[in-house]
């Protein structure tokens, strides 16, 4: 039996690997779909406005048993209405994923006439399948007038996915740890997840932003950590080496 394939991290440097990261991200997007729907269809104030309709046909059209067929049927015709409209109200998630899946997207923040960027897409592989990607970018700001100085870039987290059945497994964490380790080997600040991220768009009315919110608040977390980590390991290194 051949050994199971190894999880590797990398830079991405094939437009191969470019083109396999742009679409998992794009995936990703995509999928919030189904967790705006999910928001929308399990939300209280739909279920009520559901639960509202299918009274009021059954109270319009119920008269004896005979009536339960066509009360089922109009109740069944509401609900499908109502999932068009849901369908309809989180469209716009496929539209974005098709945006961000781009060579366009992905250079957006090349250089500025007033900035100087660096772009690093990492890429982790199951064997030969990519199944994770990450991108992280930084840009050093001049200032303005006579005295023109540099401020130390930070790292920003564009996009950060892995693949739908390999979630949960530590290969997020993966990809985060080495974005943190670039940072420190390019002498940037951070990273941290810029404010217009691949999944920062909430394409749907404010109500039902809630797990959407919950999901940016766990990814920040987990950063959070990871950097608390790398930091705590520079410290005990440091402390070793003084000792000796």
């Amino acid at each position: 039996m051949p050994p199971p394939p190894n999880l590797t991290t990398t830079i991405a440097t094939t437009q191969d690997d470019l083109v396999s990261a742009l679409r998992l991200i794009a995936d990703s997007v995509a999928q919030q779909r189904q967790i705006a729907a999910n928001a929308i269809i399990f939300h209280p104030l739909w279920m009520a406005a559901a639960a509202a309709t299918l009274a009021v046909v059954a109270k319009l059209l119920y008269a004896d048993r005979g009536d339960w067929p066509i009360v089922g049927t109009t109740g069944a015709g509401c609900l499908m209405a109502g999932l068009v409209v849901v369908r309809a109200l989180s469209a716009g998630y496929i539209e974005e994923a098709e945006r961000v899946g781009t060579w366009v997207w992905l250079e957006a923040g090349e250089a500025k006439p007033d900035r100087d960027r660096e772009r690093v897409v990492l890429v982790s592989r199951f064997g030969d399948r990519v199944i994770g990607a990450l991108v992280l970018e930084a840009g050093v700001v001049e200032g303005h007038g006579q005295a023109r100085t540099r401020r130390r870039a930070t790292g920003r987290i564009r996009a950060w996915t892995v693949l739908t059945r390999y979630r949960r497994n530590g290969v997020g964490r993966d990809l985060l740890e080495r974005a943190v380790l670039e940072c420190r080997a390019r002498g940037w600040e951070g990273p941290v997840f810029d404010r217009d991220h691949a999944n920062s768009k909430r394409l749907v009315p404010r109500m039902f932003h809630a797990p959407f919110e919950t999901r940016e608040k766990w990814a920040k977390e987990v950063l959070r950590e990871v950097v608390e980590e790398e930091e705590e390991e520079e410290e005990g290194s440091g402390g070793k080496r003084g000792r000796g």
